[in-house]
């Protein structure tokens, strides 16, 4: 047997218990090409308390002999809520793309308690993870997570060492971090001395923790806090090469490394200080937001035609506006007409990151609007529909996004080219 077979099957062997229903699972599923199907998207536990997952079952497996290294992936916690169905987020596609190979650990919701109980039993078994991933022959390993998936990673490379790296986004460690927020007095201030615990304690490898200004979770890391520096000392007296983002940092909410702009505008710098293969002193590594810094997220490939004078020519260039419910609930977008062909248009839809700069920016580009007189109609997939509306004039367009049977969020966009 070739001994790359035979490293894709140790590490199988090593990182994922497959129950029989499991396995029956997995016959029916999509594996990604060069992967392994024990390691199959989309599992359900089964009776399990862990199991193991590709992140991505729509891109490739490089292999132990292949990639770069291996990141693996913990989600966060919410009670006895599911969590596991989150997929990865795109900082993680980002490290794909750059030669990791990205497998998910995940948890059973009816296994989750507090720290002392199942976070020690979380951390050993990420602990034992990154031990099979090095014997089945991955050079590198990288423990990330969102969340208590990233209090898990951190309090990992406390005790262990073998381990190169963490990313920690949002880090906590337990859904009772929410409690300030919910009645329950400031018990999720204790929560703040065990991260700086764990960032002082690091072992090994280089460390990358996120802390966004406005984590409902996390009130008292708010900006003005001064946490950030707290955590730059904790993580100097480690000794180990380290990346912070604070609260005056330029994303926000809980969520903010799951967006697509942390991926768009720090990725590039995360891929290089996390890669062993480049230097890296101890202390810390600045990863600078873009200036100015986008209003929108947009594709790097994005066609800017001239607007025509008539006909459907009329709708080409770029639109921008604002949208919403007519409430509270407002973001701003923008709109790209790229191309008209027949009846067919190609659009690109990107909204902003909202008031509370705590929504995910992205974009997704559509290739078969249904062009009609003055209106274009965008499928979107379950049961959304956009529909765009030129003004006679051609100088604006009404916007309305649908969902079902709710209420649609209307705005209007005018010229930005």
């Amino acid at each position: 047997m070739p001994t790359a077979c035979r490293k894709v099957l140790l590490l199988a062997a090593c990182l994922s218990l497959v129950t029989v229903a499991a396995r029956a699972q997995h016959d029916a599923a999509i594996v990604p090409p060069g992967g392994d199907p024990a390691l199959v998207c989309k599992q359900t536990p089964n009776g399990r308390a862990y199991w193991v997952e590709y992140g991505f079952c729509d891109l490739p497996v490089r292999g132990p002999a292949r990639a770069k290294g291996l990141v693996l992936w913990s989600h966060g916690v919410s009670g006895d809520n599911e969590q596991y169905r989150t997929p990865p987020p795109p900082i993680m596609r980002r490290f794909e793309g750059a030669g990791w190979d990205i497998v998910k650990i995940n948890r059973n919701n009816l296994y989750e308690h507090g720290w002392s109980s199942s976070g020690v039993r979380h951390r050993d078994d990420a602990i034992e993870r990154a031990r099979a991933a090095k014997a089945s022959g991955y050079k590198n390993v990288i423990l990330a997570g969102q969340s208590y998936g990233g209090a898990i990673s951190l309090e990992a490379n406390a005790r262990a060492t073998g381990i190169d790296g963490v990313m920690a986004l949002s880090p906590g460690h337990g859904s009772d971090a929410a409690s300030g927020a919910t009645g329950y007095g400031d018990r999720y201030r204790n929560l703040n001395r065990y991260l700086l615990e764990a960032l002082s304690a690091q072992k090994g490898g280089r460390v990358v923790v996120l802390v966004a200004p406005d984590d409902r979770l996390h009130p008292d890391r708010s900006v003005g806090s001064g946490f950030g520096a707290q955590m730059r000392t904790a993580l100097a007296s480690s000794g180990r090469p380290f990346v912070v983002f604070d609260e005056t940092g330029p994303i926000h909410g809980h969520g903010a490394g799951e967006t697509s702009q942390f991926s768009a505008w720090f990725g590039a710098c995360l891929v290089k200080f996390l890669d062993p293969a480049q230097p890296a002193a101890p202390g810390e590594t600045v990863c600078k937001p873009p200036d100015p810094l986008p209003r929108f997220v947009l594709p790097a490939d994005l066609k800017r035609p001239a607007p025509g004078t008539e006909g459907a020519s009329r709708w080409l260039g770029l639109w921008e506006g604002t949208y919403g419910n007519g409430g509270n609930y407002h973001r701003d977008l923008m709109v790209v007409v790229e191309a008209v062909a027949g009846d067919t248009a190609t659009v690109v839809y990107s909204p902003g990151a909202g008031p509370g700069k705590d929504l995910s920016m992205g974009y997704d580009r559509y290739t078969s609007g249904k062009l009609s007189g003055n209106s274009i109609v965008i499928d979107r997939g379950g049961n959304r529909t956009i529909t765009l509306v030129l003004s006679a004039d051609g100088r604006s367009m009404a916007f309305s996004h649908k969902t079902g049977s709710q209420p649609a969020l209307t705005g209007s966009l005018a010229r930005a080219n």
